[in-house]
């Protein structure tokens, strides 16, 4: 069984998303807000890097993608179904649970069990299942709401930067930069700004510990001294360009070399993945079960499905149909030629 597990989280100060897969379950890979992320694990755990949100209050969208070997019963070609299917479980309470299920369309839900309840059974047509096609237009929509998106942060990331923000406006870029990274020019847009801010952050870093350390400084200094040498300290850019028009054109100089130097250092130890956004194809018959709420963490969510498959007519009964429709047309037409001798 390939499971797409989508998630909505406020991640607030979380950093960290836990979750452990059924047993035997493989993982795939993951997306946080569209895009890869370096999962990694802690013995049965596995933990994926959140990332703050650029606009407070909105949720970041989770992906994860992982296949299984589900319990079932009954030999291949069976006429029935006996499957025990699990859920991966999460260090956190979860709300409005969907979980839709796709089995082949021959198979007839006679009983469910489990800890979500049945809400839906429908067929889902051949018409739209994924093909060759459908996969590349699917992509390319995708790719058209990565650029919206990359788009709204970019301008989010100059709004804040002008509102004395440059944290905010950093997040925002880092998105930006991540989201866009199927349009070259969009892209090298955002990774300039992006490289901008961090090279302005660095300089007025380096700027207010010189200050420090020589026991200079003045009201502006003292507040970014005090925001942790200016990591987290807010300033506007009026206020950069007065820190750095105090120094020398060769002290400048040499700060942006320095920060540069930390620059790709940084830059070098963070990757991001390249992978794959699958396409799970949605055919046959789909149940669907939900919850309103999971309360408990690590909670567990199975489902117990048995099926039987839909018998076809035999032989027999297809050419007794297939006789009385004969015998039914030759009445009509007995009739009609009875009708017009009366005439």
């Amino acid at each position: 069984m390939l499971t797409h597990v989508r998630l909505e989280i406020l991640p607030g100060d979380k950093r960290l998303l836990n979750f452990t897969l059924p047993k035997d379950a493989r993982f795939w890979f993951a997306f946080v807000n569209q895009k890869g992320v370096w999962p990694w694990r802690e013995k049965d755990e596995i933990l994926i890097p959140l990332e703050q949100q650029s606009r407070g209050g909105r949720a970041v969208p989770v992906e994860i993608f992982y296949s299984s070997d589900i319990s079932k019963s009954g030999e291949p070609g069976s006429r029935s179904l006996n499957l025990q299917l699990v859920a991966a479980k999460f260090d956190l309470p979860l709300e409005n649970i969907t979980w839709r299920i796709f089995l082949n369309e021959k198979w007839r839900l006679t009983k469910w069990t489990g800890s979500l309840q049945l809400q839906e059974d429908e067929l889902v047509s051949r018409a739209t299942a994924v093909d060759l096609q459908g996969y590349l237009q699917n992509e390319a929509s995708q790719q058209r709401d990565k650029t919206r998106a990359a788009e709204q942060m970019l301008a989010l990331g100059n709004s804040a930067l002008q509102q004395g923000n440059p944290q905010k406006a950093r997040r925002a870029f880092e998105s930006a930069y991540g989201l866009s990274q199927h349009d070259n020019a969009f892209n090298e847009d955002a990774r300039v700004q992006l490289h901008n801010v961090k090279l302005q952050q660095a300089l007025i870093g380096l700027n207010v510990r010189q200050s420090s350390a020589g026991g200079e400084g003045d009201a502006l200094t003292g507040k970014l001294r005090a925001g942790r040498g200016g990591k987290d300290a807010n300033y506007t850019q009026q206020d950069a360009k007065q820190i750095l028009d105090r120094n020398s054109a060769d002290e400048n100089a040499a700060f942006t070399r320095l920060a540069e130097r930390l620059i790709q250092q940084q830059d070098a130890a963070v990757s991001s993945p390249a992978v794959i956004q699958a396409s799970i194809p949605e055919q046959g018959r789909m149940l669907t079960f939900s919850r309103a709420v999971a309360a408990d963490k690590w909670e567990d969510l199975q489902i117990g499905l048995k099926a039987k498959a839909v018998t076809p007519a035999s032989w027999l009964v297809r050419l007794a149909i297939l006789a009385g429709t004969v015998l039914v047309l030759g009445m009509f037409v007995q009739s009609a030629r009875a009708f017009r001798r009366i005439q």
